[in-house]
């Protein structure tokens, strides 16, 4: 493996020391949480100043050098700026922590590339001994600032005596700073890797990419914001090179067992609820938390959504299999002898395991070996099993009836995976219609099942070749000048390694259309659906049969509640209207009130369990640019709560929009107080360039 940074050092003729200088991609500043957006490489230079002057906001950290002399104690060379590019006083900081790994090759019998950490600490809690995964101890102690303000580091931890010089070397560092003028908080961190010897040969471990995780985890123009360790960090394309510093060695675990190398610790995490020790009652958790309700967005065998190929070693799971890596998902797997099998546990089918030289044997990426990995986790819908399914409507008519806008008629075709038509749809398990109206903002829809399903239908006729028609049983209302719009949905039923599994439609045909034939009008876009994508896979709800944002609007409109599904007794309907149905359940466990909402057969679902993984502040997560300002679209309806035919709640959209992620009862009254005779004025201090603008409100960082 080669590494993505060069890095070039000299040795003194005497053996005494030795210095490293990064020539690496890191040279650039890294931008770092509490600041602006921007790219660091960017700002202009502020001007010269000393120490202790007026600072500005921001926090920038750029290592320059790494001397590692006669005590081998390592001593770092680096800067903290502010955003104008002043040099910050050492008394700003509260918080300065160096951490140093050495990447260790493969072992030849088996295995992958691995950091191993320095600064492995024993630790005690409660008659529990455990090896934990720490830093260097000097912290603010061990640092030094020169009159012009470039900082000097002295580790506290000694190298072992003959530490491979030749290794690579990584080091994290991270800060906190506390501005005086402003008094807000800075946080930020950035890594880098060299060679003691200063040999240009850099090597690295990267099986995932920072872009893969911010498919899920907040990303903003290219940077990534977790909160993590009690801060909330921006990173460089690759900021989880800072985490497998510390999160390295695999025998560093947690008080309660938990492992802390940075896959076994991800990979419990992203499984959460669905661990089979989760599911025997024993929940992942860790010192900051437990993870009993954390769960994969979509199917947790996509390896793939992480071990992208952009990662120059995403093969590393497929290549170089470990117990360790297989056991952090599969965690009740036995590997040590048969006899002294756990309760609750199963046996590996391979037998005892002393080390992981015989795992890659077994476990090829593919056949011939016995138990390839690629197969092992197929996802069903990856598998020849699925027959696949898609429509695609060829033709809508409108046929006239008197005292009605007319009866709608679609003519449609539906595919399997292979291209063929399906020419009898009794082979599908459920095939359904639906219309909505009207655009640009839908107040009702209306759905029929063709085939399976209860309920009103209208007329199937098979046409031949494939091609069927299908006439709606309930008319459409009379709108000369509305656009409506109709699609499709359905499912096949297949069997995957013995279990039924159901294969929705892949598309849902969407269709616009008008009574008499005019141009229809779009409805607008409010969110990026590709952007859903990236965290879920695919949009697919009810039994996988629907699928697609266009889709769900339709139905979960300004009107649309649980009344239908809500017991009698369960309090009064939650609307399901899209906009508030998304937020409260993005929102989950930040809500102020709780939101459950009933579905088919009386069911209760409580979202407020639900752990969104990024950063609510960021609506570009799901928004397209600008969709989330204020004014709201002048075609925005209000969301309507109603019960019986009487109107219990009326919400105005832009207090909707709002206060279904900003719930509380102020926030609510603050939007009450702002409306006046059905005309809501948020946009007068929300609006863009206002002073509490959504994107100041929004804004990461401070």
């Amino acid at each position: 493996m080669s590494g993505n940074t060069t890095n070039g050092g000299s040795w003194d003729g005497f053996g005494l020391s030795w210095t490293v200088k990064a020539l690496c991609t890191l040279t650039a500043t890294l931008a770092l949480v509490g600041c602006p957006l921007e790219d660091p490489a960017s700002r202009e230079p502020g001007p010269g100043r000393e120490i202790g002057a007026a600072p500005a906001p921001g926090l920038y950290m750029d290592i320059k050098e790494v001397r590692i002399p006669l005590d081998r104690r390592p001593e770092v060379t680096f800067t903290i700026e502010d955003r104008g590019g002043n040099p910050v006083a050492v008394r700003e900081l509260t918080r300065l922590r160096f951490a140093l790994a050495r990447l260790d090759a493969a072992p030849l019998g088996g295995g992958a590339t691995r950091l191993i950490s320095y600064h492995p600490d024993e630790r005690e809690e409660d008659g529990v001994e455990y090896l934990a995964a720490s830093s260097d101890r000097a912290r603010l102690d061990g640092v030094t600032q020169d009159a012009d303000g470039v900082m000097r580091y002295k580790f506290d931890t000694v190298l072992p005596q003959g530490f491979d010089r030749s290794a690579t070397h990584q080091l994290h560092t991270e800060a906190i700073r506390e501005n005086p003028v402003d008094g807000k908080t800075y946080n930020g961190d950035t890594w880098f890797r060299f060679r003691p010897d200063g040999g240009s040969t850099i090597e690295a471990r990267e099986v995932v990419t920072t872009q893969a995780c911010n498919q899920c985890h907040s990303r903003v123009d290219g940077h990534t914001w977790l909160d993590v360790h009690r801060e909330s960090r921006t990173q460089d394309e690759n900021w989880y090179q800072g985490c497998i510093v510390c999160h390295s060695t695999p025998e560093t675990s947690g008080p309660f067992g938990e492992p802390l190398d940075f896959a076994g610790l991800i990979h419990k995490i992203h499984h959460g609820m669905d661990l089979p020790s989760a599911q025997d009652g024993e929940p992942f958790r860790t010192s900051r938390g437990e993870f009993a309700y954390s769960k994969f967005p979509q199917d947790i065998r996509n390896c793939q959504v992480c071990h992208t190929e952009a990662a120059p070693d995403h093969r590393a799971y497929l290549e170089q299999p470990t117990m360790a890596g297989c056991v952090s998902c599969h965690d009740r797997t036995w590997f040590g002898h048969r006899d002294d099998v756990p309760e609750g546990y199963e046996m590996h089918i391979g037998g005892q395991q002393v080390n992981d030289n015989l795992c890659a044997q077994c476990h090829t990426p593919t056949a011939p070996g016995p138990s390839p990995i690629l197969e092992a986790h197929m996802r069903p819908s990856e598998s020849p099993a699925n027959p696949g399914l898609d429509f695609e409507i060829t033709g809508v008519e409108v046929l006239s009836e008197q005292g009605v806008g007319g009866v709608l008629r679609i003519t449609f075709e539906a595919w399997d995976n292979e291209g063929f038509l399906y020419t009898d749809l009794s082979e599908l398990n459920a095939v359904g219609a639906a219309f909505a109206y009207p655009v640009p903002e839908f107040e009702a829809a209306v759905r029929e099942p063709i085939v399976g399903g209860g309920g009103p239908r209208g007329a199937l006729e098979a046409q031949g070749d494939g091609v069927f028609s299908y006439t709606f049983s309930q008319p459409l209302p009379n709108l000369p000048e509305a656009t409506f719009a109709v699609t499709m949905d359905g499912r096949v039923s297949y069997t995957f390694r013995g279990q039924n599994y159901n294969q929705g439609t892949m598309t849902n045909a969407y269709t616009l259309f008008t009574l008499d034939g005019s141009q229809p009008t779009a409805r607008r876009t409010i969110v990026d659906e590709a952007k859903c994508n990236e965290c879920h896979g695919e949009i697919r709800a009810h039994g996988a049969s629907r699928v697609g944002v266009n889709y769900c609007v339709m139905c979960h409109n300004v009107n649309t509640t649980d009344v239908a599904r809500r017991p009698a007794d369960a309090g009064r309907p939650e609307t399901v209207n899209f906009k508030d149905l998304i937020h409260a359940i993005h929102r989950g466990e930040d809500l102020v009130t709780e939101y459950t909402v009933y579905g088919f057969g009386g069911t209760g679902h409580d979202f407020t369990e639900v752990r969104f993984p990024g950063r609510l502040e960021s609506c570009a997560v799901c928004h397209t640019s600008g969709s989330e300002q204020l004014p709201v679209a002048e075609e925005a309806l209000s969301t309507m709560i109603a019960r019986d035919g009487e109107v219990l709640w009326e919400v105005l959209p832009e207090r909707a929009a709002c206060t279904s992620c900003h719930d509380s009862f102020g926030a609510d009254v603050h939007a009450l107080i702002n409306t006046g005779q059905g005309v809501e004025t948020c946009a007068t201090c929300h609006g863009p360039g206002s002073i509490s603008s959504v994107d100041r409100v929004h804004r990461l960082g401070n």
